[in-house]
């Protein structure tokens, strides 16, 4: 396999490529994952959230400097985005868990991982 050609195979991030450095055959799984910084305004998502969002360190500014003091309870939610704002993302989120609690605030764009777009 040519050198060139390996190497923008192992750049790529969406999903994980099988391939034989020996053969010229490239298997590429249809997965389609949606980049976090990616997500549009008004339309909404089931994210999972990060342990470090959930629980965040006691050192953490986010809730404090972002969320008024509000950390998400619950690991699933259903998300309208509102903002992108750098690596800062604002949601609406009903928790998938308990559709009585809901959580209004930012989250970074490396805190979670989008399950779905509805």
């Amino acid at each position: 396999m040519n050198q060139i050609i390996k190497d923008q195979l192992n750049k790529v991030s969406v999903t994980k490529l099988n391939y034989n450095e020996n053969d010229a055959e490239i298997f590429i799984p249809k997965t389609i994952k949606i980049l976090n910084s990616s997500l549009n305004k008004g339309e909404y998502y089931i994210i999972k959230l990060f342990d470090n969002i959930t629980h965040p360190s006691d050192n953490s500014v986010l809730a404090s400097n972002w969320n008024n003091g509000k950390i998400p309870q619950h690991e699933m939610y259903i998300a309208e985005v509102l903002d992108n704002i750098g690596n800062m993302i604002k949601i609406n989120g009903v928790a998938n868990e308990d559709p009585t609690d809901n959580f209004f605030g930012y989250i970074p764009t490396d805190g979670f991982e989008v399950v779905k777009k509805l």
